[in-house]
């Protein structure tokens, strides 16, 4: 077989972006095509960035909380891309070309070509590095299987990350059948490649078995112990025991086990069989993350939405994080889940056709994630009237909401225990808007990060700081009309702030930057990147006065 290399052709799916949908800057798909930049590092608007960075979003009412702290992932993945290539090879070499703070990629899967039960496999993993500022080539050793691939996924973890991370390539290198009978052998595997399955199969255990339990010390528990210690196990552990013997089998299968489920760490697993196996145990299902699952599977949604509606009663906490196979008949049945305080539908990027009234009918809601979505503004003002008790909006990247004036006018009226909004990169807000949102006297965290790039912001933050003392985390990116008068009131106020971000305000001074480091005791993070004005003199003389703070520049990171 002869020796080929491709980049990427195809972005097919992500879960995070940095730019709007009508930019080319910092989106997912400028890892098409080779590197521009590389070995340069930096920060170039023509590469890949992913949203978030550092533990920042981990002290935020944002982040969803794990369901089932048992299924957690060792490598702590937090975004995905999934990317596909010009042709099929018999994979021996990946290479991603990062340019600005490497270290993220924490596990890389590729598709098997003609495969559709359970398709992907893992080629390589490792834990999060940190590294040097200095662009890299990651080119890890995979893992050797005989299978044509032209898909791949990369995970990342960017936790432990100074700043946004960066890549502008991606390049699968192997072989290529060189004839049609070549192609169909590697199409269906030299080898068979093992995958776990992650659900119990049926299984014909012995007489012999049980007796040979007989010596183990868990033959003398009773099954309410046994229960209680199972508890404390994640699904793949459960499933294993279910397959022990005949008691453990039926002990595994008690409801109690799975009233909460998080299958987001075993989306490579998940297929119909596997909601198949959990419709049966999960009678009094209180909260399910589906996140990452199903969305290569023909007719999980089906299953999914009668999962959902059969569970209705229970459901409190539901999340369905890019699932793109999101449908009206899932949300119909979502409607119908009247406990139901925390729904997660970010980045849902669905063929579908959405009817986002439905969800109308909920009245108990507390936290709200909707990023990246394309609601618009009827539906939102009509959800935030139905639930008097949300605490947590977030409306990231929702580019069709064109009167986010009247959902925050609709927020404070009708959302009074408002205590998180986030409308990162939505555009319709001004100064009014914001006005009204110092009504929210219970707000800690406030990110209007890009809102108002080519607007005015007047003296909106001179009520803000009058009507929420209690801010904690507030995001001005972009305001480039702020003055150093404008943010005064903010700093005089707001004592309680431990993150305040200032990204690209070009027109504040490094006194009002001092001023914020000495008038705010609990500060911990002071964005100024391309803050032109802030000298790296200045910062390194902060940075020794105030070590407490972690302060970010671009001289530095770039």
């Amino acid at each position: 077989m002869g020796r080929i290399e491709y980049y990427v052709q195809k972005v097919v799916d992500y879960t995070s972006r940095y730019n709007y949908s009508n930019s080319f800057y910092y989106s997912p798909n400028n890892v098409i095509g080779k590197y521009e930049h590389y070995p340069a590092y930096g920060d170039f608007p023509e590469a890949y960035c992913l949203r978030h960075y550092g533990n920042w979003l981990k002290c935020s009412e944002k982040l969803q909380p794990n369901y089932r702290p048992q299924d957690y992932d060792p490598l702590g993945a937090q975004d995905y891309i999934i990317v596909q290539f010009e042709g099929a090879v018999l994979p021996k070499d990946i290479c991603v070309y990062e340019v600005f703070n490497p270290g993220a990629v924490v596990r890389i899967w590729g598709k098997l070509l003609f495969r559709t039960d359970r398709p992907w496999i893992l080629l390589w993993e490792g834990a999060p590095e940190k590294l040097p500022h200095n662009a890299r080539k990651f080119h890890p050793k995979i893992r050797e299987v005989n299978y044509l691939i032209n898909t791949i996924r990369l995970e990342f973890n960017q936790s432990h990350l100074e700043y946004h991370y960066s890549i502008e390539a991606i390049l699968l290198g192997g072989y290529k059948p060189a004839s049609q009978i070549e192609k169909a052998i590697m199409s269906r595997g030299i080898s068979s490649v093992q995958i776990v399955e992650l659900e119990a199969s049926k299984m014909n255990i012995s007489s012999a078995d049980e007796q040979n339990n007989r010596l183990d010390c868990f033959s003398y528990l009773p099954n309410e112990v046994i229960l209680h210690i199972f508890q404390y196990l994640d699904l793949k552990s459960l499933s294993r025991c279910s397959r022990v013997n005949k008691r453990w089998n039926f002990i595994t299968s008690d409801a109690i086990l799975y009233q909460n489920l998080n299958l987001k760490p075993y989306w490579h697993l998940v297929n119909c069989d596997t909601i198949k196996c959990f419709m049966d145990k999960s009678k009094t299902l209180k909260k399910l993350d589906l996140s990452w699952c199903g969305n290569d599977i023909d007719g999980f949604d089906q299953l999914v939405a009668i999962f959902i509606g059969t569970n209705q009663k229970f459901l409190t906490h539901l999340s369905l994080a890019n699932c793109n196979f999101l449908n009206c008949q899932i949300m119909l049945e979502t409607s119908k889940c009247g406990e139901l305080v925390d729904l997660r539908l970010n980045n849902v990027k669905s063929c579908f056709t959405i009817n986002f009234s439905l969800l109308t009918s909920l009245n108990k809601l507390v936290c709200l994630d909707l990023t990246s979505t394309n609601i618009h503004d009827c539906h939102v003002i009509s959800i935030l009237k139905s639930n008097p008790h949300l605490s947590v909006i977030i409306l990231d990247l929702c580019e069709n909401i064109q009167r986010l004036d009247q959902v925050v006018d609709t927020a404070v009226e009708y959302n009074k225990k408002l205590s998180t909004w986030s409308s990162w990169k939505t555009f319709s807000l001004t100064a009014e808007g914001v006005k009204q949102l110092s009504n929210c006297h219970n707000l800690t965290e406030l990110d209007l990060g890009w809102c108002f790039v080519n607007k005015d912001p007047g003296n909106c933050l001179n009520y803000i700081a009058e009507g929420c003392p209690k801010l904690k985390r507030l995001i001005l990116s972009e305001w480039r009309g702020l003055t150093d008068n404008l943010i005064a009131p903010i700093l005089k106020s707001c004592k309680e702030l431990t993150q305040l971000d200032f990204l690209g305000i070009k027109n504040i001074s490094s006194q009002i930057c001092e001023k914020a480091l000495m008038s705010l005791p609990k500060l911990q993070l002071l964005d100024l990147y391309y803050c032109d004005s802030i000298s790296m003199e200045e910062v390194n003389l902060w940075r020794q006065k105030y070590p407490h703070v972690i302060i970010k520049v671009f001289n530095e990171c770039d």
